[in-house]
């Protein structure tokens, strides 16, 4: 494991040298694991998930919300079943099977939650206490109900860390990348998250901010951005995620914008180019000036070409 700067980086990952990445982000127990599971076309591995488990002691928790492109006609190009209760608990079901991350939950005894299902059934926080928690330190969030849209059991777990355990993906302008901080838009309970993207996807930059926000004024937030067995390109919004190969590498930091600035540009993009890393940056401290040095210095890419 080399470091630079805020990153710390390993290019030959193992079980091993995964666990030491983990171990020197100081995670603070409970612990919340968000895996990057947006879509089946590219996603955090069982393996992976299982490596990151194994190398966190104490209470943890793995979290994440429903998704429209997590099922079985997403993986066979098949038109989308609907966002029903039924259908999405059905490719829920399927996509935590299919993928074996069910048995690596039942290995480590850890428990998954649906955010969603928490919202549905009424078990929400108090919106006024996290409302309060966020703008004792950040200006308010732009959509005040996204307030409302905390499960009451991540609130009662707060003081602990998230980390957040994302796939490496360059996307198409205007989102650009979606890393660590991207991550964490999978938070908002959806399945349905075209309010916050907003025409054109105008609300998009603040709305991923925005949950970073709520989610950072409880808890500790941590990330890892890894390419270890895949990584993915979307450039089109008609496309379909290219993925390619992992090149075996992972990139970790407790400061998430430094992360995902070091693989942005790691992904041939500048984080200057992504309007919600400048938001991020502006909002919760930017990154190393020298930070595309650094890249350079540790000779990695990740192109996908």
């Amino acid at each position: 494991m080399k470091r630079y700067g805020k990153v710390s980086l390993e290019t030959q990952v193992t079980a091993e040298s995964f666990s030491a990445l983990i171990i020197a982000l100081n995670l603070k127990p409970p612990v919340l694991i968000k895996p990057n599971w947006g879509t089946v076309e590219c996603f955090t591995e069982a393996q992976i998930l299982d490596w990151t488990l194994a190398a966190i002691p104490g209470d943890k928790l793995v979290i994440e919300s429903h998704g429209w492109a997590r099922n079985e006609e997403t993986l066979h190009q098949q038109a989308s079943p609907g966002l029903t209760k039924t259908n999405l608990r059905q490719g829920d079901r399927w996509f935590l099977e299919h993928t074996g991350m069910d048995r690596v939950l039942a290995k480590h005894h850890v428990a998954y939650l649906n955010l969603t299902e928490e919202i549905w059934a009424g078990r929400a926080a108090d919106p006024a206490l996290i409302q309060a928690a966020v703008e004792a330190k950040f200006a308010p969030v732009e959509q005040k109900d996204l307030y409302a849209k905390i499960p009451a059991r991540l609130y009662e777990m707060r003081g602990g860390s998230l980390l957040s355990l994302a796939k490496h993906k360059i996307i198409f302008y205007p989102l650009g990348v979606s890393l660590s901080i991207k991550n964490l838009f999978g938070l908002i309970p959806g399945p349905s998250r075209g309010k916050y993207h907003g025409k054109n996807d105008t609300l998009l930059d603040q709305s991923i901010v925005d949950i970073n926000k709520i989610y950072r004024s409880l808890f500790s937030l941590k990330g890892i951005v890894e390419v270890v067995h895949s990584f993915g390109r979307l450039e089109t919004a008609t496309d379909r995620t290219h993925v390619y190969p992992g090149l075996g590498l992972a990139m970790a930091s407790e400061d998430t914008v430094s992360l995902d600035a070091f693989a942005a540009f790691a992904g041939g993009r500048t984080p200057d180019s992504v309007g919600h890393l400048r938001l991020a940056a502006q909002t919760f401290g930017g990154w190393d000036p020298h930070i595309g040095e650094e890249v350079e210095q540790s000779g990695i890419q990740v192109l996908g070409v």
